[in-house]
């Protein structure tokens, strides 16, 4: 068999695979509630992992999401420190924008610019490790508020007008406790306003791993007010300027319990909205990944569930030599099913796409 025949056969396997496991959770959670209103994240390359597991990611172990809920996890946990780097790309994203110019970008923007954001659209993360620190930056990644989200499938519509930059620094105090830090750069435009506006904000975080296989995790996040709500609020449940706790535990290799209490301290809230959320990933021979999670809706009185699959992880083929201990899979898709106050039922759809050179 050459290199192209096995390369055929690899495509096609994932191929089957991916559909047969969609199918499988689509059926599962459509048939537990009713069948009303669909909403898609398509452009976002980093949530559909994390809103498969129910939000709870704030003790993750991940190159560039993890620093998303807790900055000390930003580049994932290694034994090996030599100095290393690595580029995400997420070729979705350019080839949507492309077929899509209108809806994608703000019609103020110039042609050129349009130009430049779109082949910018590809890179969409970068690692650095040199010793103690990790260095991670998360390019262009779209704002995940229900508010904001399609009915559509495959529809991007005022993607550039929200969405935001993040840069991660992480440094490790001593082989089980790391401190990290992120700046974000948020492009905000609110319901009736003429042009996006900017707003620089600062997160923080400490991780801390009394066993290889427990990680516990602090974070104080902090997200720009769009409006009545947030560019995260909701399905990911993030509240501005508050203290959130995570846990995670690895029984084996292949699987990971995790649980987040969101909003343990708010600052300038008048009501904390403390919330639990818990995920389940179990790994199939780094070929896929099954996830289920649960997060409790404190305003609705009720749960919300959620569930999605992993595609190729990416750290499996030099995970021994370089002592790798968490995954990163290519392809992952995410679905969050919930009941509204008005008694609706809500689906929200991620499928994200990253590539590692």
């Amino acid at each position: 068999m050459n290199a192209r025949t096995h390369a055929k056969y690899i495509c096609s396997f994932v191929h089957v695979k991916f559909s047969v496991a969609a199918l499988f959770l689509s059926v599962f959670v459509v048939n537990a509630f009713c069948q009303d209103q669909h909403l898609y994240l398509t452009t976002n390359t980093l949530v559909a992992r994390p809103l498969a597991l129910g939000g709870a990611y704030v003790a993750a172990e991940d190159a560039l999401a993890a620093g998303l809920y807790n900055p000390a996890n930003a580049g994932g946990y290694r034994l090996d420190r030599s100095p290393g780097f690595q580029l995400f790309l997420n070729p979705l994203t350019p080839a949507l924008a492309l077929s899509q110019t209108s809806s994608f970008f703000n019609k103020e923007e110039k042609t050129f610019a349009q130009t430049l954001a779109t082949l910018g659209l590809l890179l969409k993360g970068i690692t650095l490790r040199a010793g103690p620190f990790d260095l991670s930056a998360i390019v262009g990644e779209q704002a995940t508020s229900y508010t904001l989200l399609s009915e559509k499938k495959w529809e991007t519509v005022g993607y550039f007008d929200n969405q935001y930059n993040v840069l991660a620094l992480r440094m490790r105090l001593a082989d089980r406790v790391s401190v990290g830090g992120s700046v974000g750069l948020y492009y905000i435009k609110s319901p009736n306003a003429k042009q996006r506006t900017w707003k620089v904000l600062a997160s923080y975080g400490i991780a801390l791993a009394p066993s290889r296989t427990v990680l516990i995790g602090v974070s104080y996040l902090t997200v720009p007010a769009r409006g009545m709500d947030n560019q995260r609020d909701h399905p990911e449940r993030i509240v501005t300027s508050s203290v959130n706790l995570g846990l995670s535990y690895r029984p084996q290799p292949s699987t990971t319990v995790s649980f987040d209490l969101r909003n343990v301290v708010e600052d300038g809230g008048s009501m904390v909205r403390r919330e639990p959320h818990w995920g389940l990933e179990y790994g199939l021979f780094s070929l896929l990944a099954l996830r289920l999670g649960a997060f409790y809706k404190l305003e609705d009185k009720q749960a919300a569930i959620s569930a999605g699959i992993g595609l190729l992880d990416l750290n499996w083929p030099r995970a021994r030599a370089a002592h790798a201990q968490y995954s990163h899979w290519a392809i992952n898709y995410g679905i969050v099913g919930e009941r509204t106050k008005l008694g609706d039922h809500r689906f929200i759809h991620a499928l994200t796409v990253a590539f590692r050179i």
